[in-house]
């Protein structure tokens, strides 16, 4: 059974990455503050950052980010060693000992204004997150030129994580405004934590993106999927988005599913 290191367990995407594939990779769970079976691995202090586990992996898999545009708009600081300099430390570490990276990425990197997006489409963040994200991408496959990079849109499903998916904040009425002119490919997270092993098998490395197939805007899939479990869609709420958020963002990935939660 391969040895994978994962870090952000405790995050959404890293939460489902250790409960789904536990039977597939022998994982080695890294959170900020440990805990549950994870590895004490705060990113923000440097000698944390330059103490990896003393541990052969086969596997290194990067979930591990601050993913709120706000966020990182008022924590620049931070948010630049949590999405750009970690994930190059990484790659030059698994470079150096020859590990398949994964590290994952945001449709957040493009525009907006010419759909739709595939690997080879020009990337034009309109955030200060974005950019922390396609710096990192560059810089990660600049230092590991067989690591690979899994860009992906808004991610939907159950998790364990005390950070809650888009559908999660609809189902449970947390949430109840919704844009009708930003479009998304919504994401199954578990299908995407599934899809991992079989990139690993396929031996793919650079950039691919992984994602829900159709773009729906944040109303509509907020109608579909509450109409789904049989909730009402009276109390939402549909405005038109804010300035400097991208309206269109329709992938059309290498991997994609029709799936929706």
């Amino acid at each position: 059974m391969p040895r994978a290191l994962l870090t952000g367990a405790s995050g959404r995407l890293g939460s489902v990455i250790l409960e789904d594939l536990s039977d597939v990779w022998d994982i080695v769970p890294l959170s900020r503050r440990g805990g549950k079976g994870a590895v004490k691995c705060d990113i923000l202090s440097h000698m944390d950052r330059e103490t990896l586990p003393g541990r052969n992996f086969d596997i290194v898999v990067n979930t591990a980010a601050a993913s709120s545009p706000s966020y990182c708009a008022a924590r620049p600081a931070e948010s630049w060693i949590l999405n750009t300099m970690w994930p190059r430390a990484l790659a030059e570490y698994c470079r150096g000992k020859a590990i398949q990276l994964i590290h994952f990425s945001t449709d957040l990197v493009y525009s907006g204004g010419t759909p739709p997006y595939s690997e080879t489409s020009l990337a034009v963040p309109m955030s200060f997150y974005g950019w922390t994200k396609l710096i990192a991408d560059i810089l990660v496959q600049k230092a590991d030129p067989d690591a690979l990079i899994v860009r992906t849109s808004v991610l939907c499903g159950k998790t364990g994580s005390n950070r809650a998916t888009f559908s999660e904040d609809l189902l449970s009425g947390r949430l109840n405004t919704v844009y009708v002119d930003c479009w998304r490919n919504h994401t199954p997270i578990h299908w995407l934590a599934g899809i991992l092993p079989e990139l690993v098998k396929r031996g793919e490395s650079g950039l691919v993106i992984a994602s829900g197939r159709y773009a729906q805007s944040r109303s509509a899939y907020a109608e579909a999927l509450l109409k789904k479990h049989g909730k009402s869609t009276d109390h939402l709420v549909q405005e038109y988005m804010p300035p400097n958020i991208p309206s269109r963002l329709h992938l059309r990935g290498k991997y994609s599913t029709s799936l929706i939660y």
